[in-house]
């Protein structure tokens, strides 16, 4: 039996951004809350519809994580998701005027600096855990691949490939923690490619993209560089990985060794998590 207790943020905070694929500003303000785990709130809409971080409301994986309700969906909710659950928070409200989570600066790094800045507050209840007590494996149509084991705490070994030569192939190991996040994970921003922009364009996506908030790649090399870390591209994968994850709602003891991760194939891995294996407080 677990003795750790659940965790809030002490006070709330108000961020304010573009949104990547929208191209709209968005205003989010994150606040305390002592039950019922990670909920948005749109605060834009009338009668402020409200529902949980869970995967039963994921809409879309195209290019990020989207959630909804109905006609009411909040987009991109990935980098805000896996700041709160490496930050060890587990309950809060988030709302948002707008229909996008802001990109800010690409990373995680806003979210968790938010975090930081206002604290946690301990709550009376124990924490959630999913304890992984088997092996499995999750293949996936895009070619992604995730193998989960038993481990004491949350471990990501990834990796990635891309033909191009700025990516290539790339593979790193991960404690998830929130210091390990803070100084690993956090600052490693999203990425995209120059040749893609006016078909993502055409498709309603990247609208808000710039050089200030994403990695982007022409047929030579990075064009805003330099990288915050060498493996930059796989550090962010990783922090997508963990923001799916959350929306299972608990805290994760797990080895998870994937190939190739994409949100399609995280959502389908945390899916299946949640359907297999049971949770122990």
């Amino acid at each position: 039996m677990s003795h750790i207790k659940q965790q809030t943020i002490a006070s709330q905070f108000t961020l304010e951004g573009v949104g990547i694929h929208s191209g709209y500003t968005s205003r989010l303000t994150v606040k305390p809350a002592s039950k019922g785990g990670i909920r948005f709130k749109r605060m834009d809409i009338d009668g402020n519809p409200e529902f949980p971080a869970h995967l039963d409301f994921v809409q879309e994986t195209d290019r990020g994580t989207n959630l909804g309700v109905g006609e009411v969906r909040i987009m991109t909710i990935e980098h805000i998701m896996s700041s709160l659950i490496a930050s060890e928070v587990d309950h809060v409200l988030i709302e948002l005027s707008g229909n996008e989570i802001p990109i800010l600066d690409g990373s995680f790094q806003p979210f968790c600096r938010a975090i930081t800045a206002v604290g946690l507050r301990q709550l009376s209840s124990d924490v959630e855990v999913m304890h992984i007590t088997r092996n499995l494996r999750i293949e996936c149509d895009s070619g992604a691949s995730y193998r989960v084991s038993p481990c004491s705490n949350l471990q990501i070994s990834a990796q990635i490939e891309f033909t191009h030569s700025a990516i290539g192939r790339q593979s790193g190991v991960f404690e998830i923690n929130p210091n390990t996040f803070g100084s690993e994970i956090a600052a490693a921003r999203t990425f995209g490619f120059e040749s893609d922009v006016e078909y993502l364009k055409a498709r309603g996506l990247a609208r808000g993209a710039s050089l200030e908030n994403a990695i982007v790649l022409d047929d030579t090399g990075v064009i805003n560089g330099p990288l915050r870390f060498k493996d930059e591209f796989l550090r962010h994968k990783v922090g997508d990985l963990l923001g799916d994850l959350a929306l299972i709602g608990k805290r994760i003891r797990a080895s998870i060794i994937c190939e190739k991760p994409g949100h399609e194939g995280n959502i389908k891995m945390a899916r299946f998590l949640r359907d297999k294996v049971k949770s122990n407080d």
